[in-house]
């Protein structure tokens, strides 16, 4: 298997049953030194499929903490000509557990206009 960056994101857009394309993506860390500032580590843009699977270096080292993915929904929603959306943006925050530094973190999005779900892809 190639190498691919250690947390990966997809959107998937479930009111019109399809990828969810060119949607913002931003990853930070909480940064617990700094007063529990988040730390900007990557930013990027789902693709036709959806996906963002190069946020990261596939060479990365994550470190065990606190982490915080945002989605720029309200970028998607007016591409797509939905008006009315409940959640202009998305933050999903997840942590990494010490000893789970080397596992890969897939984090998916299901997205309508009045609410999203995710959970741990793999």
């Amino acid at each position: 298997m190639a190498a691919r960056s250690p947390i990966t994101c997809h959107v998937l857009d479930s009111t019109h049953g399809r990828p969810g394309r060119n949607v913002p993506v931003k990853l930070e860390a909480l940064n617990t030194a700094a007063n529990n500032t988040w730390s900007g580590l990557a930013e990027g843009l789902t693709d036709a499929d959806g996906r963002v699977s190069t946020l990261l270096d596939p060479s990365h080292q994550l470190v065990a903490g606190v982490y915080r993915m945002t989605f720029q929904t309200a970028d998607y929603w007016a591409s797509v000509g939905v008006s009315g959306y409940f959640h202009p943006y998305v933050q999903i925050i997840f942590e990494i557990a010490p000893g789970a530094e080397k596992q890969h973190y897939h984090i998916p999005l299901l997205l309508s206009p009045y609410s999203y779900t995710t959970y741990r892809g793999s």
